[in-house]
């Protein structure tokens, strides 16, 4: 008797299987399904590696490998330890991520005796604060904030980079809202700082796009 019952089942479950009752989910479905599946991998590039995630946060979309020097403006003069118009040397290597909060990278600056190096922690691009200033002419930019090392004291720095000024402050007030906001430190609040002579032109606001 069991066995007959067996054989009822099987037939039963046979028949469901030609009439497509059973359910199966479609192949794009199954795509679907999978990409919601957080996965990271490492992935090379170009000798650059990063993390891929779903997201794309993480991955790189420009290289800012930039060097140079330039005058200071007026009033921005390191709190009075750089003469008014000296030269400062700077070096810029960001590696901006889809995601600006993954962004990573240094900003050196020289003058003299003077270093002051900051590590980039984040990126945006079109920073509101500058974008919007008179004296940029709505001209693209680039910011970046995070810490930076000076005469063995850390800070915080926020940093603002156009093709016709580039500026550069430390202090120990927190970036928050400011970043936020898209703003930028009350002058109080600003331990040091420097910023070029304005002309239009000056840099080139042009990174190696690594797509």
């Amino acid at each position: 008797m069991k066995k007959v019952y067996y054989l009822i089942v099987l037939i039963a479950i046979f028949g469901l299987i030609v009439s497509g009752c059973i359910p199966v989910v479609p192949p794009s479905e199954q795509n679907e399904l999978g990409s919601t599946v957080s996965k990271t991998t490492i992935v090379s590039e170009g000798g650059e590696e990063y993390i891929n995630v779903i997201t794309n946060g993480h991955k790189i979309k420009n290289k800012w490998d930039l060097k140079g020097s330039f005058k200071v403006y007026d009033g921005y003069n390191w709190d009075g330890l750089v003469p008014e118009g000296a030269t400062w040397e700077y070096s810029i290597h960001i590696k901006e991520a889809m995601n600006g909060d993954f962004s990573v990278g240094s900003i050196r600056f020289t003058s003299g005796d003077i270093e002051v190096i900051g590590h980039v922690k984040q990126t945006k691009s079109d920073y509101h604060y500058w974008y919007e200033a008179p004296y940029d002419y709505h001209n693209p930019n680039l910011a970046a904030s995070g810490t930076a090392e000076y005469n063995d004291e850390t800070y915080n720095f926020q940093f603002l980079f156009s093709t016709r000024a580039m500026w550069f402050a430390i202090s120990y007030e927190s970036l928050e809202p400011y970043w936020t906001n898209e703003d930028v430190w009350k002058g109080s609040v600003r331990e040091y700082q420097l910023c070029s002579v304005l002309n239009a032109g000056i840099f080139t606001l042009d990174p190696k796009n690594i797509h």
